[in-house]
């Protein structure tokens, strides 16, 4: 019996406004699309019609960019965003721990920009709470954590430790470590034994994120490296016993051979577990200072941030990439970062000929005028996440003492790109921010702050319409991850990934964050039904 779904608002990412009618899934496959009504399901032994009235239906949702087995953990342990001190981050760290026998305390998402003055945290807060417990948590752009002394002695770091090239360890005015390590190089000093789980624990981590992802209408996503954390193997467990109920394509860490990542390129090829290319970290980001900028940042004259990896290297590495067909996708937050890439893929292009390599830039913070257009004309992919402007309100947001106007009206831009040719594909970044499509939709339309102001939305000629926003989170992604032709919109032959919203997200688009996944479609088997 094949499942049919009806509605009057099915969005098939391929024109722009939705339209009434029918989605037959026969097997793991779209069956037909109907416009209109028909009396062709009539028979009800032969067809399952689920009437979905004014709901939206949609290709299943993609997310571009997520860590997944730190959003994994992350799902399984504590939040900390939402704390207006630090006090109250340790605390809340304790009461969800002080039953547990877990070896590592692990929280996530705290914001120091959040509390009083900005000011970061120490390991003081924590050894009240857990003198001899060693606790890990990390802030809600992943780039830096906060630890106790407990985990300083574990991992063997002290006033003699040097800071590691691309890191930094923060110390008091006697040379201590305050409890605070900055940036992937530092972070990986404590984290290895941390995050260093059994088969089994990886197993049912991943699938307890994969049960959280089903109920956000996501069907698929872009799994990049933090930390040099892949999973795949992991992954790959999960597919052999048919529980890889999500689609990963997977981008491990730049540094490695290429010869290791031409293996990854064959051995991982399926439509539920691929490897997708090589991700490299050029900066930071420009809200911690570590994002790389052209200019010199407004509020501390003359530094501009240094790039994480050299120049000449990261060249190399493009043409060596490029040559092998393997896609780069590289973070790049500050404008200076973002443009070393562009030269990156540039360089490659003009050495080695046109070919179709879908190199991406993530994040994009901040941008050059002079760089927009170098996206269309280098066939760059903008990884957008639209949540990753967001903060209390305008009023409290930092980037308006560390940038000049011109710079902030080029700050955490989308449409501008997408005007200039550039394909672009959204994202969360998940567990920097919740796994929520809606929510990226919706930042992406109305370009609030979570107080949902300014009304008619910061830099307003940043805004997207619904239904680009929508095609930005599933025929977008589906390019990015060379699976159009399979992926990313409801046509006739294409895998059935479907999402069902609660209501009509086209209308009353002030209200758009009520909406909910109601039914999600996982290779044409129901994973989610709350319809």
């Amino acid at each position: 019996m094949n499942l049919v779904l009806k509605s009057t608002c099915i969005f098939d990412s391929i024109s722009d406004t939705p339209f009434a009618g029918y989605i037959e899934i026969e097997g793991n496959r779209i069956k037909d699309v109907v416009k209109g009504e028909t009396d062709k399901y009539n028979n009800p032994s032969m067809y399952e019609v689920k009437d979905c009235g004014n709901k939206t239906i949609t290709a299943g949702l993609m997310d571009g960019h997520i860590h997944l087995f730190l959003g994994s953990l992350y799902n399984a342990t504590i939040d900390l965003y939402f704390t207006d001190t630090e006090e109250e981050a340790a605390e809340k760290l304790y009461e969800f721990y002080k039953d547990r026998d877990d070896e590592w305390v692990l929280g996530f998402r705290w914001s120091n920009y959040r509390w009083p003055d900005s000011k970061l945290p120490s390991k003081e807060s924590l050894d009240k709470y857990f003198p001899d417990r060693p606790v890990i948590a990390f802030n809600d752009e992943l780039h830096a954590v906060w630890v106790n002394s407990k985990t300083l002695e574990i991992c063997g770091i002290n006033k003699e430790t040097p800071d590691p090239q691309g890191g930094t360890i923060a110390r008091d005015e006697n040379g201590e470590p305050t409890g605070y390590l900055l940036e992937q190089p530092a972070m990986e000093l404590v984290t290895k034994e941390a995050l260093d789980v059994s088969p089994e624990r990886e197993e049912e981590l991943i699938e307890g994120f994969i049960n959280m992802a089903h109920t956000k209408g996501v069907t698929t996503v872009g799994a990049v490296h933090v930390l040099r954390i892949m999973k795949n193997e992991a992954c790959r467990r999960l597919e052999e016993k048919n529980k890889l109920k999500v689609r990963v394509f997977f981008a491990p860490h730049m540094e490695m051979d290429i010869d290791e990542a031409i293996k990854l390129k064959k051995e991982y090829t399926s439509d539920k577990l691929r490897f997708l290319g090589l991700k490299g970290f050029l900066d930071g980001t420009p809200l911690g200072y570590t994002g790389y900028m052209v200019e010199p940042y407004a509020d501390r004259p003359g530094f501009r941030s240094e790039p994480l990896v050299d120049r000449e290297w990261l060249y190399e590495k493009s043409r060596e990439c490029y040559k092998n067909d393997i896609a780069m996708r590289l973070h790049a937050c500050g404008d200076g970062a973002v443009r070393m890439a562009l030269d990156a893929f540039e360089i490659a292009r003009k050495e080695l000929g046109e070919k179709d390599v879908r190199n991406t830039i993530e994040h994009i913070e901040v941008i050059h005028e002079d760089d927009i257009g170098r996206f269309a004309k280098t066939n760059t992919i903008a990884s957008i996440q639209p949540c990753h402007m967001l903060m209390e309100s305008l009023e409290k947001h930092p980037i308006f003492d560390m940038m000049d106007e011109k710079r902030v009206r080029l700050s955490w831009i989308g449409k501008t790109l997408e005007k200039n040719g550039a394909q672009v594909a959204f994202g969360t970044d998940f567990p920097i921010v919740d796994l929520d499509p809606v929510d990226s939709v919706y930042r992406a339309v109305k370009r609030r702050m979570e107080d949902n102001l300014p009304e008619e939305g910061w830099n307003p000629q940043e805004k997207f319409t619904v239904s680009e926003a929508l095609k930005n989170s599933t025929i977008g992604p589906a390019y990015m991850m060379c699976m159009e032709d399979k992926l990313g919109s409801l046509e006739e032959g294409k895998l059935a990934d479907i999402n069902v919203f609660s209501r009509n997200i086209f209308e009353d688009t002030d209200d758009m964050l009520s909406t909910e996944t109601v039914m999600t479609v996982f290779d044409g088997e129901v994973v989610y039904d709350k319809l």
